[in-house]
């Protein structure tokens, strides 16, 4: 049986934090000791971690210090949405850190073809880093809201070794069918195969996720062998109920397995975890049922025009080709957008509203 450990912190205290990761490698049966490991955060946007949209750097030091003191060689990679990546180290400030503590950087620019026989439609995916060049992957996301899937956690992370743009040829083969979304997903995580999902949840995200939603402090972490496991127990202690399209693909499946809870101090889910507007509540639904609601509720993305500098990233991210800049901002394509919110997701001045 699986095992989900999770506990709690009201800081990034790095030494609490390394005891966490050290009893959760000890719990689940992880020896890491002189392995080259490859650590996958969530480094979508080179944002204030005060902002929660990536893997938060004090969070990533505890985890590699931890790494580091069991003699392990330890490379730091992913493929932001539309930055380089030395460029949201820097801005995020995670570059002399990681400098510090000896991290190779390995930006996921290369073009790896990578085959599986999975449960999407599709056998080919282009990784921009090859895991299996590693001893070990280690899977860092950070637990925050995601308008097209409801959430993002461990499972959606492991989307970032898509490599650049390519992400948003994906979008556009899935169009606005999540369901579809959800398997291509999936297909990628068992490619990457983390052996390991160390979850950042001290500081999280609610609201219009993934990246211009509302920190929340949620004083979660969590560590499991299995992401699917464990982002099924996080979504049902922060959203009782709801089922939301990785997980509920996965489960079609039969990809969660059993798995116990292993408590160190859990607190209490906050108050009140808004979910994103744009996303959909109708995943129990039948399929005909949900995709008519989706046709007629599902929110289309709009430009605040006082927020608007007019950049142009919109329009370039945009995998359906739905945008283009007229003089005061841009003007959407409706009958071609896909509902995937890549825009309001790369926007770096939050100017599109869902």
């Amino acid at each position: 049986m699986e095992k989900v450990i999770v506990g709690g912190s009201d800081s990034y205290d790095t030494e609490q934090l390394k005891e966490f990761f050290e009893e959760g490698f000890r719990r689940i049966g992880l020896d890491v000791a002189h392995r080259a490991i490859l650590v996958k955060p969530n480094l979508l946007s080179g944002k204030s971690p005060e902002r929660a949209v990536t893997t938060h750097p004090l969070f990533l030091r505890a985890l590699i210090e931890t790494l580091k003191d069991n003699s392990c060689a330890v490379f730091l990679g992913d493929s932001p949405g539309f930055e380089p990546l030395e460029r949201v180290l820097k801005n995020g400030g995670y570059t002399k850190m990681l400098r510090d503590l000896g991290v190779g950087i390995t930006p996921f620019d290369q073009e790896i073809v990578k085959r599986t026989e999975g449960i999407s439609p599709y056998r080919e995916f282009l990784f921009g880093q090859d895991p299996a060049r590693y001893d070990l992957v280690i899977n860092a996301p950070k637990l925050k809201t995601h308008g097209m899937m409801g959430m993002t956690l461990g499972v959606k992370n492991t989307f970032g070794f898509i490599r650049g743009f390519a992400k948003g040829r994906w979008h556009l083969r899935a169009g606005r069918d999540r369901d579809l979304f959800a398997s291509i997903i999936v297909d990628i995580h068992r490619i990457a195969s983390p052996a390991v999902t160390i979850l950042d949840g001290v500081l999280g995200m609610c609201g219009d996720g993934p990246s211009s939603g509302d920190a929340i402090t949620c004083g979660i972490v969590g560590l499991s062998r299995s992401a699917f496991a464990l982002d099924a127990f996080i979504e049902g202690h922060l959203c009782p109920g709801a089922v939301l399209p990785v997980t509920s693909c996965a489960a079609r499946h039969g990809l969660i397995p059993e798995y116990e809870v292993i408590d160190l101090g859990l607190p209490p889910p906050p108050v009140s975890f808004p979910m994103p507007r744009a996303c959909a509540t109708d995943w129990s639904l039948p399929r005909p049922v949900k995709k008519l609601l989706r046709t007629i509720l599902v929110r289309k993305p709009k430009a605040d025009k006082s927020a608007c500098r007019l950049c142009g990233i919109c329009a370039k991210v945009c995998p359906a080709g739905a945008i283009h800049l007229g003089e005061k901002s841009p003007v959407f394509n409706y009958s071609a957008c896909i509902r995937c919110y890549c825009c309001q997701e790369m926007c770096p001045h939050e100017a599109i509203r869902v």
